[in-house]
């Protein structure tokens, strides 16, 4: 994990959530040049920084790192892919992970909201 990889993530939450950087910077009480920075990976976010981010998006530490680890698995499919290894049996491991975690309301909602994408 770095900077990059978590800065790219805090622009992501902050832009799903309509913060302009000046007023997250305000809210996360840092300047808007050092938000500006830590987003590009420039600068590494504090334990305290990182706890006001989370804290403002309603998420915990460990599930921020867990969204930021969660990319990393993306890129390294997306590489293999980009390799022209078949990446198949690999989504499918990581899919089952990702399902065999969930709850049983959890795996309900997820069955609800692919069912669409199911072919006959």
């Amino acid at each position: 994990m770095n900077s990059l990889q978590v800065g790219r993530l805090i622009r992501t939450l902050r832009k799903n959530h309509s913060y302009t950087m000046v007023d997250f910077a305000k809210i996360i009480n840092i300047s808007q040049p050092s938000l500006s920075r830590i987003e590009s990976g420039n600068q590494e976010v504090t334990f305290t920084q990182l706890e006001r981010i989370c804290d403002e998006f309603g998420i915990s530490m460990s599930e921020f790192f867990q969204r930021v680890e969660g990319k990393n698995a993306l890129l390294a499919i997306e590489e293999d892919e980009d390799k022209g290894i078949d990446i198949e049996e690999e989504l499918d491991e990581e899919l089952n992970k990702i399902i065999s975690s969930l709850s049983t309301e959890q795996k309900k909602g997820l069955y609800t909201l692919l069912l669409p994408y199911i072919k006959e």
